[in-house]
């Protein structure tokens, strides 16, 4: 019978300036495929075309992305204590994404405020927030683009992690993102910052297979964050992003190309000096801190950049 086949819906997204969505198939279950629908089809505000596609699903970037986020602010913690010259109790985010640090700094006696350019990672973060019965004392997530997001009223301290600064590619986003940020931090105010640098040897960033897998109960994930290139001259990393999600019998597949900031160290210093910070530390992904006189190249991998508001 006809109704005992399985179908799949199958949406390909492919290029930033595609905003097409292409039903193949539909599952027979009329039900299921309106909650599907529901939680996957991009909401119709979300027709700017500089939003890459994979950000405007939340829930799956929460999983895709996921990481020690304990161990994460115990370092982040640690760093306070030890370059600030005041107590730590108001923390900044940009580019909080889903909210994945939100929900855990309260833990730790912090106020966390963050912010994020895609409306539905900040729908999905103000979610995750309520369901941990976080209030605005708290906890609060808003709308903000990090080239200029800047608040009358002072944080401690603020942190950006998984490179989400490389969306800002050009040197005068980057030092306007700099200079707001100095503004919305108290004098000494500690920005903690986690990028990674150009390699010497771009053979030693590409990997053989740079796929990787997530399992939930209800859906899996299949993705690949592969950099393809490096545009010396105009400081861009080139990267191949795939990513296909099987949930409850439909398959999305999302493929598009990200262009991030092809960060050379002397080059960022230079440009958090010309926001108004010092670099006081550097630390590896074992929160081990490098050493002064090792070159600060992309073979180190992901690093932690401690920054200190001089002005």
């Amino acid at each position: 019978m006809i109704n005992d086949i399985e179908k799949k819906d199958i949406r390909y997204f492919q290029s930033p300036n595609d905003q097409q969505i292409i039903i193949t198939e539909l599952k027979n279950d009329v039900a299921s495929d309106k909650r599907i629908l529901e939680d996957l089809t991009i909401e119709p505000k979300l027709n700017d075309n500089s939003f890459h596609k994979f950000y405007n699903f939340p829930k799956y970037y929460d999983k895709a992305f996921t990481r020690d986020v304990k161990s994460d602010i115990s370092f982040f913690k640690k760093c306070f204590h030890q370059y600030s010259n005041v107590e730590v109790k108001r923390v900044l985010e940009p580019a909080c994404g889903p909210g994945m640090f939100l929900e855990i700094l309260p833990e730790y006696g912090y106020y966390a405020l963050g912010y994020d350019l895609n409306p539905a990672m900040v729908e999905y973060a103000k979610e995750k927030l309520k369901r941990s019965n976080m209030n605005a004392n708290q906890a609060d997530v808003i709308e903000g683009n990090m080239k200029n997001m800047k608040f009358d009223e002072k944080f401690d301290a603020a942190f950006i992690c998984i490179n989400s600064l490389g969306y800002l590619r050009s040197e005068e986003e980057i030092c306007s993102h700099f200079k707001v940020m100095a503004e919305s931090l108290k004098p000494s105010g500690i920005y903690i910052i986690e990028i990674s640098c150009k390699c010497d040897d771009i053979k030693n960033e590409k990997k053989f297979d740079d796929t990787w897998y997530v399992k939930e109960e209800n859906f899996d994930l299949e993705l690949t964050w592969a950099i393809n290139w490096y545009d010396i001259e105009k400081r861009i990393r080139h990267v191949d992003f795939h990513m296909v999600i099987n949930d409850n019998g439909y398959t999305t597949k999302i493929e598009e190309a990200h262009e991030l900031r092809l960060w050379i160290f002397d080059e960022f210093k230079q440009f958090s000096k010309s926001g108004g910070f010092e670099i006081v530390g550097i630390y590896n992904q074992n929160y081990e801190k490098i050493a002064e006189n090792i070159p600060i190249t992309g073979e180190l991998g992901a690093l932690f950049f401690i920054l200190k508001k001089i002005i």
